[in-house]
């Protein structure tokens, strides 16, 4: 856990069993002493807490801890067989769909081809197949899919979970994807920006994760997800971290619905490179054979990519030096440019302050590969297991057994 995660355990754990739960799920504490030990708590109620967790089949209790003196701690960990969640990343040219258990780990990710250009409302649907069609392959009972979290590359209204005005996905906007996945499954279903999406996935990666951290989402489309003391910042309505929209030297390629002449998304973006290679005859269809021209040297396409990289850095050198994270972090197809991401570092450490760029990391996702169903996983899990949740769960529990 990070520093800030930890304080805030400390500051927010009251004895309750959601409050409990969480702090096991976070690794804060894995024994039923090292919950009395953090809590302040008498242990007989400590495991009064755990027994309804148990009940539930939400925690297990197996092995034994180092020994501090005593009998040995059994050790307690979430029970990764409770139930799973279903996480998505929809891009402009590919769907990646993924199944996660409740300690967060992936059991099963797939690229499926679904035509987002068709409308939201197909799309929803081919998504859904998408879903259950692999949680059968895997063999899992659908009836234990406790929600769904979905990433789109477009601004996303908070907390209704509403599309609004995504510049490549015009048919999208006002798209409510909670309102249409309501009418095959009951479980809750979130929709999240991206980038916000690759920002949960590295903020929450051990022990090297960051509390203060941008991720530049660098693909068809640029975005930026924000963790600020380790928390997710989405701003007032949902639309932070949409820097794609700032005015930038250069000329647009494509056109954008924000009405910002020469905005970075129109001049520097994934999509923007495709339209201008395409204009100078080049074979390109998408941002991956954009990086695939890249990596064959040709002289123009390095050139047209270094530009663009010089225009994302820019940007990026104003935000970072009003923001001072610890982390920049890019991910998405064009990350795996080398002169695009060449062009950016030297951007921003040219235009950062000492103070600023000292401590500053500019690197590559983890795992760019997955970050935004990992992030959606979280995402998800983070509402399917609040505290106020289990709680509610342990209430019924309660209700249903007999005296």
């Amino acid at each position: 856990m990070t520093r800030a995660e930890l304080f805030r355990e400390s500051e927010f754990a009251s004895g309750s069993v959601g409050d409990i739960f969480r702090l096991i799920r976070s690794g804060a504490a894995s024994s039923r002493s090292a919950l009395a030990r953090h809590i302040g708590m008498a242990p007989s109620t400590i495991s009064l807490r755990i027994d309804s967790l148990l009940r539930l089949g939400l925690v297990s209790e197996a092995g034994d801890e180092q020994s501090r003196g005593g009998r040995r701690a059994r050790s307690l960990e979430v029970s990764t067989g409770a139930g799973f969640v279903g996480a998505m990343d929809v891009g402009a040219h590919h769907v990646q769909v993924g199944i996660a258990d409740l300690g967060g780990r992936m059991l099963a990710v797939e690229d499926v081809p679904v035509a987002i250009e068709d409308g939201p409302a197909l799309a929803a649907e081919a998504l859904w197949a998408a879903l259950r069609g692999l949680i059968a392959a895997n063999e899992l009972d659908e009836a234990q899919l406790l929600g769904v979290a979905i990433g789109l590359p477009a601004p996303i209204e908070y907390p209704s979970g509403r599309v609004v005005l995504p510049s490549f996905m015009p048919s999208w906007h006002n798209a409510d994807l909670p309102g249409l996945f309501s009418e095959f499954t009951s479980v809750p279903v979130l929709v999240e920006n991206d980038a916000n999406l690759i920002a949960l996935a590295e903020q929450t990666m051990g022990g090297q994760s960051s509390d203060q951290l941008l991720a530049i989402k660098l693909g068809t489309r640029i975005g930026c997800g924000i963790v600020s003391d380790g928390r997710l910042h989405r701003g007032a309505g949902g639309a932070a971290g949409e820097i794609s929209h700032t005015s930038v030297q250069g000329t647009s390629t494509i056109s954008c619905v924000c009405g910002t002449p020469n905005c970075l998304e129109s001049v520097a973006s994934g999509g923007a490179i495709v339209a201008r290679l395409s204009q100078l005859g080049y074979d390109v269809q998408t941002a991956a054979d954009v990086v695939e021209l890249g990596r064959g040297g040709d002289a123009q396409v390095v050139d047209i990519l270094r530009s663009a990289g010089t225009s994302i850095g820019g940007v990026l050198a104003s935000i970072v030096n009003f923001f001072n994270p610890r982390d920049v972090i890019l991910g998405g197809a064009m990350s795996a440019s080398a002169p695009l991401v060449a062009a950016i570092r030297a951007e921003l450490f040219q235009r950062c302050l000492p103070l600023v760029g000292n401590d500053l990391d500019v690197r590559a996702a983890r795992s760019p590969g997955d970050a935004g169903v990992r992030g959606a996983a979280h995402l998800i899990l983070e509402e399917v297991l609040a505290p106020a949740r289990i709680e509610q769960l342990v209430r019924e529990l309660d209700d249903t057994t007999p005296a």
